[in-house]
């Protein structure tokens, strides 16, 4: 198989995770626009945090039990996964296992250690030229 696994270990227990499949990316951005419409635009700021926590828990659930489906692609669906999950793990877990999922997936911005804020925005300073619109 040519998916990067690692092992995850939480309280005690230890799990190995899976990078996701160029299909599961897929699959994953179409869930996440499904469940994103979820969060009522017109609700009050209460009910918006916490529908918002609320798609926040299935998102990184469903991140989390389509790594662990590549274990056993005949066994427990990713639905079935994404239950369990949310069910039994905690959300410090969740989170955690979410993130590894995200970097060996390579779902994550390139971090730039130590760079100076202006360093990285001095090329793209105004100038005449650039603010000028082309005719």
């Amino acid at each position: 198989m040519f998916l990067k696994t690692q092992q995850f270990a939480f309280n005690g227990a230890e799990i190995t995770l899976y990078e996701l499949s160029a299909l599961q990316r897929i699959e994953y951005i179409g869930y996440l626009s499904k469940v994103s419409k979820e969060i009522p635009v017109d609700a009050d700021e209460t009910v918006r945090t916490q529908m918002t926590s609320i798609v926040g828990v299935k998102i990184s659930s469903r991140l989390v039990a389509m790594s662990l489906w590549q274990a056993d692609i005949n066994g427990p669906s990713v639905d079935e996964l994404q239950q369990q999950v949310m069910s039994t793990w905690p959300l410090p877990a969740l989170s955690e296992a979410e993130f590894i999922v995200q970097e060996m997936s390579l779902m994550l911005p390139p971090v730039q250690a130590d760079a100076d804020p202006v360093e990285l925005y001095a090329d793209e300073e105004a100038s005449p030229e650039k603010s000028m619109p082309a005719s």
